[in-house]
């Protein structure tokens, strides 16, 4: 949902992402909104999506990545021993890369 502010804050809160545009806006509106568009230019919007979906591609790499990298610590302690400091480092090498 996408509302200049007036009036929207009970469809803004009630949206699945709700955006507020203009600094204008009811205080309300802007508090029920997800995300606050501080100029009232539409194309903003779609600014504010490919950033959200950046981020969100960023997020799962992050996850993905510690997910490689726990079971690889946990082999390489000294406890288990299955991986020598050499092949740890060398297994934790391809989750690094952005």
């Amino acid at each position: 949902m996408v509302g200049d502010g007036i009036n929207d804050a009970p469809a803004l809160a009630a949206a699945d992402v709700g955006i507020a545009m203009g600094a204008r806006g009811a205080s309300a509106s802007s508090e029920a909104a997800d995300v606050v568009i501080l100029v009232n230019q539409l194309d903003r919007v779609s600014d504010a999506v490919v950033i959200a979906r950046r981020t969100r591609a960023i997020r799962h790499a992050k996850v993905l990545s510690l997910a490689w990298r726990f079971p690889g610590s946990l082999w390489a302690l000294p406890h288990f021993g299955w991986l020598t400091p050499v092949a740890g480092a060398l297994t934790q090498r391809p989750s690094t890369s952005p």
